[in-house]
């Protein structure tokens, strides 16, 4: 079995989010597990990797233009899984205003490699393992016919390798303007183009959704959620038609990139049997470190994007205002949209137990998560979430809205803390409960620290799911 993984971002070599942690460590375990797996992603400016070679040149047609791309392969660090890196003026950045033409040149590109790669660059390849938005065309350019209708017609292109699709996140979908379909040289029949105030446009996502074979999403409660309209008409539209192809896989952990007992961000190592004593100090540097006053408070902590349609900082907002008479602490760490920036700046000037850092900064990150007694998630929706996985492996127990990889991984009063209702009540409530938790009964607190620490979220139990999924596929 021989597997493509394509994607638009790998952890090691170019990081925006989640999914880079993902395209990283999923390869990996399947590798570790004898898969023969290959990744494949834009060769962008910012990418510096040793040990690289160029292996050849693709001839792309796109935008009525014939078009080099040259291919690069290396190793992803610390494994045998190899990386091919695809390079083109096109594909220099990560996001700008073009960032639609960008990824659907790369998947043209991908589906030209995956066509053409007859004992070459790793093929022929069994499965292609899509990614998001950025990658979702790849099932369609491969020659794919609509999964609606046309299950007995396969082509031949397409009956040599099968499609997998995983949604990391539904928010993001891939709209691009019609205009985008005539550059990719096929014919306009075949996308699905909807109405907006500017003309026709598409989502490139939706379109993966009608063409691939199998649907993933990053948590089984996510799985179900998403035929739910949260993500509007079209989506349900497609999922309740395709809701037998549709798998929900819960995301793993890298267990060694998040290591308490050896992480060099923390001043102090640790693991289940000494969690408390060695929290309680990197607490007291990281309260130093935020200028938060040194404090036996609970210390809640939030790490993440100031994203308004999904974090649930809203609700943090309103709870704080709440808390007013509670003794605690916050600190958060993100960046995001300039309104939420300029309301939590506000309220770190306004109360003296709140931090707010505006950075990306990992090493503070790794301080929090492991300082912090607990860890804030209040999503609206969570495909997966890794922040919670994080928190638990360091001890620090998540409070977390019971939605999708959330639900599925938090147990209320065990591990972590669960609240039901997307409503500032409903944490303002929970945030109460572990206050008192904390204050009135730490012995109980602490054995959950030492149970979340104890969860094992590695990629070793997640990646014989998709194993799985990749052989039924195949005898399918």
């Amino acid at each position: 079995m021989k597997v493509l993984f394509v994607t638009s971002e790998i952890a090691t070599l170019y990081k925006k989010g989640g999914l880079a942690d993902v395209s990283y460590a999923l390869p990996v375990a399947l590798s570790q597990r004898g898969i023969n797996v290959s990744v494949a992603m834009p060769f962008y400016e910012a990418i510096k990797v040793r040990d690289v070679s160029c292996v050849g040149q693709l001839a792309i047609d796109y935008d009525r233009r014939r078009e080099l791309v040259f291919v690069f392969r290396t190793l992803l660090p610390h494994s045998h899984v190899r990386a091919y890196l695809f390079r083109h003026p096109l594909l220099n950045d990560y996001d700008d205003a073009h960032i639609a033409d960008r990824f659907a040149f790369f998947s043209k590109a991908v589906a030209q490699l995956s066509l053409y790669s007859e004992n070459v660059l790793g093929g022929p390849y069994d499965i292609i393992h899509c990614n998001d938005w950025h990658t979702a065309l790849i099932p369609l350019l491969i020659g794919e016919q609509s999964k609606v209708g046309y299950r007995e017609r396969e082509t031949i292109q397409s009956k040599r390798v099968k499609t997998i699709l995983t949604v990391h996140n539904l928010l993001y979908q891939g709209e691009a303007g019609f205009s985008l379909t005539l550059k990719l040289g096929f014919p306009k029949t075949i996308f699905h183009p909807f109405m907006t105030p500017l003309g026709r446009a598409v989502r490139l996502l939706t379109e993966g959704f009608e063409y691939v074979d199998i649907v993933t999403t990053v948590s089984p409660t996510y799985a179900k959620e998403i035929t739910r309209g949260v993500h509007g008409k079209r989506i349900v539209e497609i999922f309740k038609r395709r809701k037998d192809t549709i798998v929900g896989i819960l995301n793993g952990l890298d267990t060694k990139l998040w290591d308490p007992s050896n992480d060099p961000a923390l001043p102090v190592h640790y693991y289940p049997n000494s969690v408390a004593p060695a929290k309680a100090k990197i607490k007291q540097q990281l309260q130093q470190a935020v200028r938060l006053p040194k404090s036996d408070a609970p210390l809640f902590g939030f790490v993440g994007r100031l994203e308004p349609r999904q974090k649930g900082l809203d609700l943090i907002a309103s709870a704080i205002k709440k808390l007013a008479t509670e003794d605690y602490q916050l600190v958060l760490l993100g960046t995001g949209q300039k309104s939420l920036v300029t309301l939590f700046e506000k309220l770190a000037r306004d109360h003296h137990n709140i931090a707010f850092i505006h950075t990306f900064d990992e090493r503070l990150a790794r301080r929090i998560y492991a300082g912090s007694d607990i860890m804030l998630v209040p999503s609206k929706f969570e495909p997966c979430g890794l922040t919670q996985m994080i928190a638990m492996r360091y001890g620090t127990l998540p409070l977390v809205r019971k939605t999708g990889g959330l639900a599925d991984t938090v147990s209320d009063g065990k591990t972590g803390f669960v609240f039901g209702p997307y409503t500032s009540a409903a944490l303002h409530a929970k945030m109460i409960e572990v206050i008192s938790l904390y204050r009135n009964n730490p012995k109980k607190f602490s054995s959950m620290m030492t149970a979340a620490m104890k969860v094992d979220f590695s990629w070793a139990h997640q990646v014989k799911d998709y194993i799985r999924l990749y052989k039924s596929l195949l005898a399918g």
